[in-house]
């Protein structure tokens, strides 16, 4: 007979009292969260409150100066680069491509963990790099040089970099940043569909709370460093959330369409 506690998961990613910042300033400090296997997890929060910080954590981008952080239940920093890899990518802020590389080469580098030195790539990878630009719309971008594209362009390229990954894990912060409205939703339904036919457990941040709302199967609440709240979409999107981690005064009704939360922020004109 199989209990109710053994019947749930393992989490994919966990920290335990991790202890992390940048020179002698500290951000986070003895924190500790377990990531939901298969679940889309949004983390949210003001600017500065340790979000990418925690989230680069998680993908040992981060040191941290004490605690842990598992994936699958191992030790990161006891494992292989190469093996981390193979378990969980990440899109961070940003990234740099090298000078005058062209889409098709930075997207096959997301293969890289997968093949050995000195081995050619297989017709494997070369499928797996046709899948993962063409999810993301990118194509037609293949021969393109990373340089010459626009902002929203380059985003949807370096994701497509992750996707070649090919992970049972994907980290990313704050994917839909310089996307129009279109290509961020659709930024979000590739990842749901990721999670959905994969069973890809995925980690974001966002500082967009309805994407929260109407993406998440997990809501984290970070400020100054902590966790404020954490779990279900609408048991951490309320008013009174928003107003304590954000200082904002909002209205959270009921979208007419999904029936998940929606965050209508209210001004001084407003109130």
């Amino acid at each position: 007979m199989i209990t109710a506690e053994e019947s749930v998961p393992p989490p994919a990613l966990s920290a335990e009292k991790i202890t992390t910042g940048y020179m002698d300033r500290v951000v986070i400090d003895d924190l500790s969260v377990d990531i939901r296997a298969g679940a889309i997890t949004v983390l949210i929060g003001p600017n500065g409150c340790g979000k990418s910080t925690l989230l680069k954590a998680l993908a040992r981008l981060q040191p941290i100066n004490s605690g842990r952080i598992l994936v699958d239940g191992e030790d990161i920093h006891r494992q292989r680069s190469r093996d981390v890899a193979r378990r969980l990518a990440i899109l961070p802020q940003a990234p740099i491509a090298p000078e005058g590389i062209t889409v098709g080469d930075l997207v096959a580098r997301g293969r890289h963990p997968h093949n050995r030195i000195g081995r050619r790539d297989t017709s494997a990878d070369d499928a797996a790099v046709v899948e993962a630009l063409l999810a993301t719309g990118c194509g037609d971008l293949v021969a393109r040089p990373v340089a010459g594209l626009s902002g929203g362009q380059r985003q949807r390229v370096w994701i497509s970099m992750a996707l070649a990954q090919q992970t049972p894990h994907l980290l990313l912060d704050e994917p839909t940043t310089y996307l129009d409205v279109a290509h961020q939703m659709e930024v979000m339904d590739l990842l749901t569909d990721l999670n959905r036919t994969r069973g890809t457990t995925v980690v974001l941040v966002s500082h967009d709370l309805n994407h929260a709302a109407r993406y998440a199967d997990v809501v984290i609440a970070m400020k100054d460093g902590r966790i404020c709240a954490g779990g279900a979409v609408a048991d951490v999107i309320t008013e009174t959330n928003l107003r304590d981690v954000f200082g904002m005064t909002a209205h959270v009704g009921t979208h007419p369409v999904t029936g998940r939360p929606h965050v209508y922020p209210l001004g001084r004109h407003d109130v």
